[in-house]
C-alpha cells in the first residue's frame, strides 16, 4: 500500500492543472494521513502543495541500501534532507548561545568579589574595607537574587523571553557602569556606589537563571535539550572564567575590571536584537503568525513561506497546549501550586538546589581566593582563582554531553560523592598541614572539588529547572525557585566568615562535606531521571500517570531529533 501511495502522489497532476480549493483540501488529507505514519527522513517540499513522504513508509520491511537523500524524482520539488535538520540544529544552538551571552554577566557578579577583595581589604589601601563591610561588599548580590527571582516569573509571562533578557543587560550595564565610575577620593560614597551596585547585579543574578534556560528548553528538540539547557551553567562558569581573568590580569584595578564587565554586556545587548521570541510565548499571546515565523527561522527553514509539516505539526501542539490552558481557566499560581504536577517538582527542585548552596559550592566561588589560602594552597591565590574558572568550564561543556548520555541523576551522584571526597581531604590537609613535597595536594582536591561539583550538583539543578514544570506555571514557578536559591545562597556566603572564625576551616569543611553526602542520598531517592522524556511525560510523571506506549507527541518530535541530533 505505500508503494501505492507513492505512486499515486508521483502521478498527481501538476498543481497548475487543478482547482486550487480541492488541491489544497487533498494536500491537508494527504498530510493528516501522513502524520499517522512512521518516522520520516525525507520531506518533498513543492512551490503549491507539500507532501510528506518516507522511503521507510514505501518499504518497510525491505531493507534499503541507502538512506540517504533522493534526487531528480520531481523538478517541481524542493528536496529538504538531513541537512535542513542540521541548519535547525545549528540555529537552535546559535539562539541558545545569544539568550546565554545574557548569563555571563551573572557569573562575572559571582566571581567579582574573588578578586577584588584582597585589593579592597589590603592594609596598603587607604580606602580599604574593615571585615564587616568585605562580608556584605560579597554577600549582598546574593541577598538581592531572590527579588530577581520573583520578578522574573512575571516579566517572562508579561513581556516575553527575549525582552526580558534584554531588560537584564541594561541592568547589568548599570550596575558594572556605577562601579567603574565610583568615587576614588570618599570612602563612604564609594562603599555606598559599590553596594547599590552590587544589588542591582544580584537582582540581574536572579533575574537571569530561569529566562535563558526556558527560553532554550522551548526552542530545542527534545534530544537537543540537554545540551541547550545546560548552556545556562556553562555562561556562569564561562562569566566567573571571565572575571577572574581580569583579576588576574588587572589585580589592582577593579574599577577597569568592572568597565570591561560592563562592555561585554553591551555587546550582549545588541546581539539580543538578532534573537527570535520563544514561539512557545507568541503562541500563548495568539500572535500566531509571528510564532511561525519564530519557529521556522529555528529550525532552519530561515523566511520560507510556504506551510511546512514539521513546523504545522509543532504549531499544532503549541496551539492546543495554550488552548488547554485556556479551558482550565485563568488560575492563580497559588491555586495552581496545589496540583501534583506543580507542587511536587517544585518542592524537589528547591531541595536539589538546597543541597547545592549548603555544600558550599558557591562559597567557593565567591571566597575562591579565601578558601584557597585557608585549604593550604601554597600557589598564587589569582592563579588558582584563574585555574579554578578553567575547571568549572571544562567540566560544564563535559556536561552537555553528560546529560544526553548518562542522563541527570548518575552524574548528581558521582558529583556529590566527589565532593564529600574532596571536602574530607580538604579537611584533613587542614587538621594535618602536608609536608613541603605533598603541597600540592590541597591544589587538587580543590580544583577536583571544583570539577565534580560542576558535573552534578552546580549544573543539574539549573539544567532541570527548565523541565520539571509545566508550561502553566513555568514562568511563576521558576521564578520562586531562583529566590529560595538565591536566599539561601546569601545565607551561605554571609555566614562562611563567621564560621570559619568559630568553628575553623577544617570544622566548616567538615560541614559542607556532610551536606554532600546527604545530598547524594536526596538524588537517589527523590530526584527523578528526565533523560529522553518529553516535557508533556514529565508533567504526565508528577502527576500520576504513566505512558505504557509513547505518546503521539514524543513521536513527532523524535522525528525531527533524531536527525538534528545526529548532525550535532
Amino acid at each position: 500500500m505505500a508503494n501505492d501511495g507513492a505512486a499515486k502522489a508521483t502521478q498527481r497532476p501538476k498543481p497548475e492543472e487543478e482547482d486550487p480549493i480541492e488541491l489544497s483540501v487533498a494536500a491537508e488529507e494527504e498530510d493528516e494521513r501522513e502524520q499517522l505514519t512512521a518516522t520520516s527522513n525525507l520531506h518533498y517540499i513543492q512551490p503549491t502543495f507539500i507532501s510528506l513522504i518516507s522511503e521507510k513508509q514505501w518499504k518497510p520491511d525491505v531493507e534499503r541500501q541507502s538512506d540517504g537523500p533522493v534526487y531528480g524524482r520531481n523538478p517541481m520539488t524542493t528536496i529538504l534532507t538531513k541537512e535542513a535538520h542540521t541548519n535547525g540544529a545549528r540555529m537552535q544552538l546559535i539562539m541558545s548561545i545569544l539568550a546565554n551571552l545574557t548569563v555571563l554577566s551573572s557569573g562575572m557578579g559571582l566571581g567579582y568579589s574573588a578578586i577584588t577583595l584582597h585589593a579592597l581589604t589590603s592594609e596598603d589601601n587607604p580606602m580599604r574595607m574593615n571585615s564587616s563591610q568585605a562580608s556584605w561588599f560579597a554577600s549582598i548580590s546574593s541577598f538581592a537574587c531572590p527579588l530577581g527571582g520573583l520578578v522574573s516569573g512575571y516579566l517572562l509571562d508579561r513581556i516575553g523571553r527575549k525582552l526580558t533578557l534584554m531588560l537584564i543587560n541594561v541592568l547589568s550595564i548599570v550596575s558594572w557602569s556605577l562601579i567603574a565610575v565610583c568615587s576614588v577620593t570618599n570612602f563612604d560614597l564609594m562603599y555606598t556606589q559599590i553596594l547599590i551596585a552590587r544589588v542591582i547585579i544580584g537582582i540581574v543574578i536572579g533575574l537571569v537563571s530561569a529566562p535563558a534556560s526556558i527560553y532554550s528548553a522551548e526552542i530545542a528538540t527534545p534530544k537537543m535539550r540537554g545540551r541547550l539547557t545546560v548552556l545556562t551553567s556553562l555562561s556562569i562558569a564561562v562569566g566567573i572564567l571571565l572575571i577572574y581573568s581580569m583579576g588576574y590580569a588587572i589585580p589592582h584595578d577593579f574599577r577597569l575590571v568592572a568597565g570591561l564587565a560592563a562592555g561585554v554586556s553591551v555587546l550582549s545587548l545588541v546581539l539580543l536584537f538578532f534573537m527570535p521570541e520563544s514561539p512557545a510565548w507568541l503562541m500563548s499571546k495568539d500572535r500566531e503568525e509571528e510564532a511561525e515565523r519564530s519557529l521556522k527561522k529555528i529550525r532552519g527553514y530561515g523566511a520560507y513561506s510556504q506551510r511546512i509539516p514539521e513546523v504545522e505539526k509543532e504549531l499544532m501542539r503549541l496551539r492546543d497546549n495554550v488552548m488547554t490552558q485556556r479551558r482550565a481557566g485563568q488560575e492563580s499560581f497559588l491555586r495552581l501550586l496545589k496540583q501534583p504536577q506543580v507542587y511536587k517538582p517544585l518542592g524537589i527542585i528547591i531541595g536539589f538546589f538546597g543541597f547545592q548552596q549548603f555544600s558550599g559550592i558557591f562559597v567557593v566561588v565567591v571566597y575562591a581566593a579565601k578558601v584557597s589560602s585557608e585549604a593550604g594552597v601554597s600557589m598564587d591565590p589569582f592563579l588558582c582563582t584563574v585555574l579554578i574558572g578553567i575547571t568549572r568550564v571544562v567540566a560544564t561543556m563535559m556536561v552537555a554531553y553528560i546529560l544526553d548520555t548518562l542522563g541527570r541523576k548518575p552524574p548528581s551522584i558521582f558529583s556529590g560523592v566527589g565532593m564529600l571526597v574532596c571536602m574530607f581531604g580538604l579537611a584533613l590537609c587542614s587538621y594535618f598541614p602536608p609536608i613541603a613535597s605533598l603541597k600540592w595536594i590541597p591544589t587538587v582536591l580543590i580544583l577536583t572539588y571544583i570539577f565534580t561539583s560542576t558535573l552534578g550538583f552546580l549544573t543539574m539543578p539549573f539544567s532541570m529547572l527548565a523541565e520539571l514544570f509545566p508550561q502553566t506555571v513555568r514562568g511563576p514557578a521558576s521564578g520562586v525557585t531562583v529566590f529560595f536559591t538565591y536566599l539561601m545562597s546569601f545565607f551561605t556566603i554571609k555566614l562562611y566568615p563567621t564560621m570559619v572564625e568559630l568553628l575553623g576551616s577544617a570544622n566548616v569543611f567538615l560541614i559542607y562535606g556532610v551536606v554532600s553526602l546527604l545530598g547524594v542520598l536526596y538524588v537517589i531517592y527523590i530526584v527523578p531521571e528526565t533523560k529522553g522524556k518529553s516535557l508533556q511525560e514529565i508533567e504526565d510523571y508528577f502527576r500520576g500517570m504513566s505512558h505504557g506506549s509513547t505518546p503521539s507527541q514524543e513521536v513527532e518530535e523524535d522525528e525531527v531529533s533524531d536527525l538534528s541530533s545526529e548532525s550535532v
